[in-house]
């Protein structure tokens, strides 16, 4: 019998966590393990104090950018976003590591526990517009939605909630924005004292990986986000020894790689996946990069396993 309280703090290396909830699923022999799980927790115990944080924020759109600030404290390798496109809201949630894989678990507890919080508030009606997966659609995919309220999208680059632009403003039920501040200092406390300064080459791949294969990606709409004139971006960029040509197609190439080794999915939909409308495109792309086709790529990958 241990007689020591459990550190409810301990990190643990973020591949043995992936690897944990993936042999979890299946000791339980539940494929919907994860999804099951996020789904039923109590709201705000996703991510600690971090997700108490959302539930305490005035208004969702303040919960889920704090959410996406401070998830480095829980997560390493990690990057959530939240932006606009025209009417909707997209909620994204990354492991920016490709080489971590599986990861369905891990995917499918976080959406399905971030819509539990979101649910609880505005009600428990609320439903995301569509949801969107990295890994290939599973053969549980109908239950799976029915959790979810919402049509499932899969094979995209990133997972995430698509929301009605509206609600990013609505006001949470029941929030206490008076407790928020102390949470945030706790919050704050568990964060090295010295932040590393973050890149401008390291922002826009951050941007391009999120918007690769879901919305346009140009010099024009990354400067627009990162509030820089499109010159003084493109000139930035050349200081640091790099452009954003360099970095989509430094992107398209890691998350075309990561693609074909970790599934079997058709070369459209990798082709698809990382922005390319022409499958053809695509192929001539690939094997310019790495003198060999996307299916001879993926078909090496397969023999080796």
């Amino acid at each position: 019998m241990r007689n020591a309280k459990a550190d409810l703090y301990e990190r643990i290396a973020l591949s043995r966590y992936l690897q944990l909830f993936e042999d979890a699923a299946a000791l339980a022999g539940d494929p919907l393990f994860g999804a099951r799980l996020g789904i039923s927790l109590p709201p705000g115990e996703l991510l600690g104090p971090i997700g108490f944080l959302v539930l305490t924020s005035p208004r969702l759109r303040i919960g889920l950018e704090n959410l996406a600030h401070y998830i480095g404290v829980w997560q390493d390798a990690t990057e959530i976003t939240v932006h606009n496109q025209a009417d909707t809201a997209i909620w994204s949630y990354r492991i920016k590591d490709p080489t971590l894989w599986p990861r369905r678990q891990d995917s499918e507890f976080t959406l399905a526990a971030t819509c539990a919080m979101i649910r609880s508030c505005f009600g428990g009606g609320w439903a995301p517009l569509e949801v969107y997966f990295e890994h290939p659609r599973p053969k549980e995919w109908q239950a799976l939605q029915a959790m979810f309220r919402a049509p499932l999208r899969f094979g995209h680059s990133a997972n995430a909630l698509v929301l009605d632009a509206a609600d990013l403003d609505k006001p949470v039920q029941g929030a206490s924005a008076g407790f928020a501040p102390f949470l945030r200092r706790h919050i704050e406390d568990m964060m090295p004292n010295e932040m590393e300064e973050v890149k401008l080459v390291q922002q826009v791949r951050q941007l391009v990986a999120r918007d690769l294969g879901r919305s346009p990606v140009s010099l024009t709409l990354l400067a627009a986000e990162l509030g820089l004139p499109p010159r003084t971006l493109q000139r930035y960029l050349a200081d640091e020894g790099s452009s954003v040509r360099e970095i989509v197609r430094d992107i398209k190439i890691l998350e075309a790689k990561a693609l074909l080794k970790t599934s079997r999915r058709h070369i459209s939909a990798v082709s698809q996946a990382v922005g390319y409308g022409d499958p053809t495109a695509f192929w001539r792309a690939f094997k310019a990069w790495e003198g060999v086709s996307p299916a001879e790529f993926q078909r090496a990958r397969v023999k080796k396993r």
